[in-house]
């Protein structure tokens, strides 16, 4: 595990003093940025809002979608619809005509709550998407786990975690990133895209709540992970063999995921939530929730879509 200084990384990778609001509207706990390159249009979830949301650059093309359960992460299938995480079932949405079809399930323990989490296409055309205790997180158990989802089913490929976070894939698809909000670790691991399996990976980082408790993360076209440290109000850097480039401040103090998009994929989009803020905290910073566009001196690529 390599941790560098705090300040290497370029100030103006993201410009965060150019930040701005994507849309008026706010989320309670938006979350899973996606941008789908075809439609030039930005999707994203609002967990507790049990919302989808979409908006594009040009102001004025704004939708949104409900649904009966929590929406935790979402991915683009490759025909163009939706595959999302609500609650504890994967369902599929048509963004066109709204309608909603269900592909699967995924079990839970009887004997407590549980929701879906963090969610991402892989380079396999699956669904890798975590499960995690819904309750408080000082009460959360690590009873977690990782899901592989097909269009055929859903195969369990990782147990024992808390709250899974921060997937991401490299352009090639030869590298997964992930994290644990609760247990605040990063690990770096290689991916095999054939089979859909992963190797024990790499320890790159364990997090603090000073330095940023890991949450959603994303990849660069340059293969550097950007982990968004909910708890710091912080951006967080990685180079691909896992040294820590430095940290950036976010406009609001929990952003929750970024996303690389726009017409060159050089717009960073950055989701952020006010759940639980305080009146005083909300009065300072009372654009928490929203989603922020920020240019960079960086690109991204355009995100692998589930097979159908």
């Amino acid at each position: 595990m390599t941790t560098a200084p705090y300040g290497q990384l370029p100030a103006e990778t993201l410009a965060m003093s150019q930040a701005t609001l994507l849309c008026d509207t706010i989320s309670t706990l938006a979350e899973s940025p996606v941008w789908d390159e075809k439609r030039q249009v930005l999707f994203w979830c609002d967990i507790l809002g049990k919302t989808v949301r979409s908006a594009a650059l040009t102001h004025g093309q704004y939708r949104e979608w409900s649904f009966p359960s929590t929406v935790s992460s979402l991915g683009l299938c490759d025909d163009g619809d939706l595959i999302i995480a609500c609650g504890m079932d994967i369902v599929v949405l048509d963004p066109d005509s709204g309608a909603i079809s269900p592909l699967c399930s995924i079990p839970s323990p009887e004997d407590a709550p549980f929701r879906l989490n963090d969610g991402r296409i892989g380079p396999d055309g699956a669904f890798w998407v975590g499960t995690m205790h819904n309750v408080p997180l000082a009460q959360m158990e690590p009873r977690g786990e990782l899901w592989r989802v097909t269009a055929s089913g859903a195969e369990r490929m990782q147990t024992g975690l808390t709250c899974p976070n921060g997937l991401a894939f490299s352009e090639d698809g030869s590298v997964m990133w992930q994290s644990d909000s609760i247990q605040r670790w990063i690990r770096r691991r290689v991916f095999d895209k054939s089979g859909g399996t992963f190797d024990e990976g790499v320890l790159v980082a364990q997090m603090t709540e000073e330095t940023g408790r890991p949450d959603g993360g994303c990849l660069d076209r340059s293969g550097i992970y950007w982990s968004s440290g909910v708890s710091a109000g912080l951006i967080n850097a990685f180079s691909p063999d896992g040294t820590h480039l430095g940290a950036t401040a976010a406009p609001v103090p929990h952003p929750t995921m970024g996303c690389f998009g726009g017409p060159d994929f050089s717009t960073f989009f950055l989701t952020s939530h006010r759940h639980n803020m305080s009146y005083e905290r909300l009065q300072k910073a009372p654009l928490s929730g929203g989603v922020w566009v920020i240019p960079t001196t960086t690109t991204g690529f355009a995100g692998f879509r589930f097979r159908r």
